[in-house]
C-alpha cells in the first residue's frame, strides 16, 4: 500500500485577516439589500417600543430580566443598552449595525476550519453564498429582533462543529451559545440535538454544551410559564389556528419551496382546486428532494434538516402576527411571504439543493443545477428588501431632546400603529 495515498490532504484554513475581510464584505453585501437601514435608520416594532424604551425607562440592567412574548431576549436588550450611550437620533443605526453583524457571522462560522465536517471549503463557500443571497427572507434583513433567529443558526453551527481546542475558542463557543439560549426559545430546540450529539460522540465537550442548553431551556421555561410578559400593541386574538391540509400544502409549497426558488410570492394566499393540486405536487416534489438529501447527507446536514423542521412546526403551531378579527393564524401565515417563520425551512431547502449537487446520481446533479439556476431569478427578484416608511425620526429625536425632564414623549415608529413611549430623564 502506498503510504502517500493514505495521507489526507492538509485542511485549508483561512487566516484571521481573511476572516475579517470576509466579515466586512458580508456586512457590505447585506447592507445593499436594505440601504435605508444605514442611511435612514429608524426603529422597527420591538426595536423601539420594547428594547430601547425598556432600557431607557427602566434602566438597562433591570430590562435584561424582563420577558417579552414569554421569553427572555438578551441580545436585543444588550444592543439597546449599548444604544443608550449615544444620542437618540443614532440609536436605531446602532441597533441595525449590531443586526447586520449578527447576520454576517454565520458566513465566518461556515468558512471556519472547525466547520470542515460540512465539506471542503468550496462547498462551504457555496452554502455561505446561498445564505447571504437567500430569497424569501425580507423580514430577516437588518432587524435586531430577527437577529435571534440568526444567532440560533450560529449556535447550531458551533454545536455540530469540531471540538474547540484553544481556551479562546471554548470561550467564544460558550459565549455565543449562552447568548443564543437567552435570546428567544431556541435553546429548547437545540437541546435534543445536543443530547443526540453527546450520545453519539460521547465527548465531554458535547455533554457540557448539552448541560448548558438544558439550563438555558429551564430559564426560558421559567419565563414562559411563571413570569409576566409585556403586552403587544396589536390584538393577537383570532378565530383559532385554522389548520387544514389545504392550507398546509399552500404554505409549504408557496412560501417554502417556491419561495426558495422564485422568491417571495402570494400564491399561498390564493385558494382554489386547480391551485391546490399544483401546491400538492410542488409540496410532494420538494419534500422528496429534502428526503433524498436527508438519507444521503452527512449527520450535520441531517441535524440541520431536523432543526429546521422543528422550528417550522413550532412556527405553524404558535405563530404571532398582526391579525385582523376573525382571521385564523394559518390564514395569516398564508398571506405573509418573507417572514421569519420561513427562514429556516427556506435555508434548509436551499442547502438541500446544494447538497444534491454533490450526488453521484447524474439525474440528481442535473436537477440540482437546474434549481440553482432558477434560484438566480428569485435572488434578483428579492434582492432589495422594501424600505421602512419614512417617519422623520430625526425630527422626533430633536423633539425628545428639547422636552423638559419628566415629560413622556410619544414617538411613532414602523409598522403603522406602533409608538415608543419615553419618559425624559434629567440626563
Amino acid at each position: 500500500m502506498n503510504p502517500v495515498a493514505g495521507q489526507q490532504k492538509p485542511l485549508i484554513e483561512l487566516r484571521p485577516w481573511q476572516h475579517g475581510l470576509i466579515f466586512l464584505l458580508a456586512c457590505g453585501l447585506l447592507a445593499t439589500r436594505r440601504p435605508d437601514a444605514l442611511f435612514h435608520a429608524q426603529f422597527w416594532a420591538e426595536d423601539g417600543r420594547v428594547w430601547f424604551a425598556d432600557a431607557y425607562n427602566l434602566g438597562w440592567a433591570p430590562a435584561l430580566f424582563h420577558t417579552w412574548g414569554r421569553c427572555f431576549h438578551t441580545l436585543p436588550r444588550l444592543a439597546a443598552a449599548c444604544a443608550l450611550l449615544a444620542p437618540l437620533s443614532v440609536a436605531p443605526l446602532l441597533l441595525n449595525l449590531v443586526a447586520i453583524a449578527a447576520q454576517a457571522l454565520p458566513v465566518n462560522l461556515l468558512l471556519w476550519s472547525r466547520s470542515s465536517v460540512w465539506g471542503k471549503l468550496p462547498f462551504r463557500a457555496l452554502l455561505a453564498v446561498l445564505y447571504l443571497v437567500l430569497p424569501n427572507s425580507t423580514e430577516m434583513s437588518c432587524g435586531i429582533t430577527e437577529s435571534e433567529w440568526l444567532l440560533a443558526l450560529c449556535a447550531f453551527l458551533l454545536l455540530v462543529a469540531s471540538v474547540p481546542e484553544s481556551p479562546a475558542c471554548r470561550f467564544f463557543d460558550l459565549s455565543l451559545v449562552l447568548l443564543s439560549g437567552l435570546s428567544g426559545p431556541f435553546a429548547l430546540f437545540l437541546l435534543p440535538l445536543a443530547l443526540f450529539l453527546s450520545w453519539k460522540k460521547r465527548g465531554r465537550w458535547q455533554w457540557f454544551l448539552a448541560g448548558l442548553l438544558a439550563a438555558l431551556s429551564l430559564i426560558q421555561i421559567l419565563g414562559m410559564f411563571f413570569l409576566p410578559s409585556g403586552s403587544d400593541p396589536f390584538n393577537h386574538r383570532n378565530a383559532g389556528l385554522g389548520a387544514s391540509p389545504q392550507l398546509f400544502a399552500r404554505i409549504l409549497a408557496g412560501h417554502v419551496y417556491l419561495g426558495t426558488v422564485f422568491g417571495a410570492n402570494w400564491l399561498a394566499n390564493h385558494p382554489g382546486r386547480a391551485l391546490f393540486l399544483f401546491f400538492v405536487c410542488v409540496a410532494l416534489a420538494g419534500t422528496a428532494l429534502v428526503a433524498v438529501c436527508f438519507l444521503k447527507s452527512a449527520m450535520e446536514m441531517k441535524l440541520f434538516l431536523v432543526f429546521s423542521a422543528m422550528l417550522f412546526a413550532a412556527s405553524l403551531l404558535s405563530s404571532t402576527g398582526h391579525l385582523r378579527a376573525g382571521v385564523t393564524a394559518w390564514d395569516n401565515l398564508a398571506a405573509n411571504p418573507g417572514v421569519r417563520y420561513w427562514f429556516f425551512p427556506t435555508l434548509a431547502f436551499a442547502w438541500s439543493i446544494a447538497w444534491l449537487l454533490r450526488s453521484r446520481s447524474a439525474a440528481l446533479k442535473s436537477l440540482s443545477a437546474v434549481l440553482l439556476c432558477l434560484m438566480c431569478f428569485g435572488i434578483v427578484r428579492d434582492w432589495r428588501h422594501p424600505a421602512a416608511n419614512e417617519l422623520h425620526f430625526a425630527d422626533d429625536a430633536a423633539r425628545f431632546a428639547a422636552a423638559p425632564p419628566g415629560t413622556t414623549v410619544s414617538i411613532p415608529e414602523n409598522p403603522e400603529g406602533w409608538t415608543i413611549q419615553l419618559l425624559k430623564h434629567e440626563r
